[in-house]
């Protein structure tokens, strides 16, 4: 299943394992995928036709809050989940101010992430 307009569930984190577990979640439940090592690897794809996009906060180089903003001032006002394992109430401030969808603390509930997107991609 492929979300609004043939797009696809973009993951983008620095953590290989967050990257692989995420993509069978989703592939699991007929979602398709495609993944980044980074911001800066998502940036030089050319920001692939989404449905949605996971995105890790903390990443070497640009880092997610960088890649949101990039995103929102290019116009493009797709779902965002930023996932991240590190907290702080105005780093968070500053997550939903640039437009995220959902901000979720690492580990997360798989179910509830999956709901998340599902709703996001079927919308």
């Amino acid at each position: 299943m492929n979300g609004p307009d043939g797009g696809i569930v973009c993951i983008v984190d620095d953590d290989e394992a967050v990257r692989d577990s995420l993509r069978l979640l989703l592939e699991s439940s007929g979602l398709a995928t495609r993944c980044f090592a980074s911001a800066d690897a998502f940036i030089k794809a050319g920001a692939p036709k989404m449905a949605c996009l996971i995105l890790d906060l903390h990443m070497p180089g640009t880092s997610g809050l960088e890649l949101l903003r990039l995103l929102r001032r290019g116009g493009i006002c797709l779902p965002v989940f930023v996932v991240s394992g590190r907290r702080d109430p105005l780093l968070d401030a500053e997550v939903h101010a640039a437009g995220a969808t959902n901000l979720l603390s690492k580990p997360f509930d798989d179910k509830v992430l999956l709901d998340l997107v599902l709703g996001a991609v079927v919308a």
